[in-house]
């Protein structure tokens, strides 16, 4: 057995005092990459998915929420009650997310303020500066958009890649998930579906 030097440190607690000073180190630099990264991962706009595009949903009330929208008022699924309601899920990087934004605006347009509503929820955490550019680079102005910091709209509803719409009819049931673009024909065809 050696011995060790009086007043110094035995070589076995020298090493293992590095050890521990190295994983100190690599846990904060692994710590430091975590929180530099999105919350979102990459949205998949891809239309390839193990779902059909569009399928029908029973026997689901649609669950209130609670959103700003993008001046900042506050909007619920029930202010809209005994109305139709699209719930579109996307974000600016989505081209087939911007394709649909004109026919969203046509829609609006010819419901009136009587009709079928439609809410675009942005799902990746885009400031308001941000979703506004984007707003005006494709020139809409009256589609309402909420915002969903906190991420509470997938856990109500789900989906799997952008765009995803759902209908919800007058009566509160959600009808319909639309996975990937929705046209303006699609959005009269769910709601004469829903009234028949």
């Amino acid at each position: 057995m050696q011995e060790t030097p009086r007043g110094g440190l035995s070589p076995i607690l020298v090493i293992f005092l590095i050890s521990g000073a190295l994983g100190f180190i690599t846990a904060g630099v692994m710590l430091m990459n975590e929180t530099r990264t999105s919350p979102l991962p990459t949205p998949n706009t891809s239309l390839n998915n193990p779902l059909p595009a569009s399928r029908p949903l029973r026997d689901w009330i649609a669950d209130d929420f609670e959103l700003s929208s993008l001046s900042g008022e506050t909007v619920r699924l029930s202010d809209f009650a005994g109305r139709p309601v699209f719930i579109n899920f996307w974000w600016t990087g989505c081209p087939p997310c911007e394709e649909e934004f004109p026919a969203f605006e046509q829609f609006i347009a010819e419901q009136g303020d009587d009709g079928a509503v439609i809410l675009a929820v942005n799902q990746a955490g885009e400031s308001p500066a941000e979703i506004q550019a984007f707003l005006d680079r494709i020139d809409v102005h009256n589609v309402p958009i909420l915002l969903d910091p906190d991420y509470i709209m997938p856990r109500l509803y789900p989906y799997t890649g952008f765009p995803t719409t759902y209908f919800i009819d007058a009566t509160g049931q959600v009808r319909y998930q639309k996975i990937g673009t929705i046209t303006l024909e699609q959005l009269y065809s769910y709601l004469a579906e829903s009234e028949s």
